[in-house]
């Protein structure tokens, strides 16, 4: 996995402002890797807003040709967390996993 691209992803459906924010860092400017403490602010941000995350990643899985069906937008959706495997806990993961399955589960 590329950290970089991981990080850029989790900027933008995490909502790039808040981000920016709460790694002080200028806008556009996302950093190549993490050091622990703007890790741990990105962790501290995904533990705020793991319904963002979800519904960002909702939002990819319904645009996704190969995404048809609940049973697929979770396959999706585990292939997603993988990518971010680094960045989020454990915790971060079921969460996310919790919130996305409450809004797919009406796909059938």
């Amino acid at each position: 996995m590329s950290e970089r691209a991981a990080i850029v992803q989790l900027a933008r459906l995490l909502g790039k402002e808040a981000f920016y924010r709460r790694l002080s860092l200028t806008e556009g400017a996302e950093p190549p890797t993490l050091d622990e403490e703007r890790l741990a602010a990105l962790r501290s941000l995904v533990d705020e807003r793991p319904e963002a995350l979800a519904e960002g990643l909702a939002v990819e899985a319904v645009v996704n040709d190969d995404v048809v069906d609940a049973a697929s937008a979770k396959v999706y959706l585990e292939d997603r967390l993988a990518f971010f495997e680094e960045l989020l806990t454990v915790g971060q993961r079921q969460s996310v996993r919790k919130g996305f399955g409450r809004l797919v589960e009406r796909w059938g």
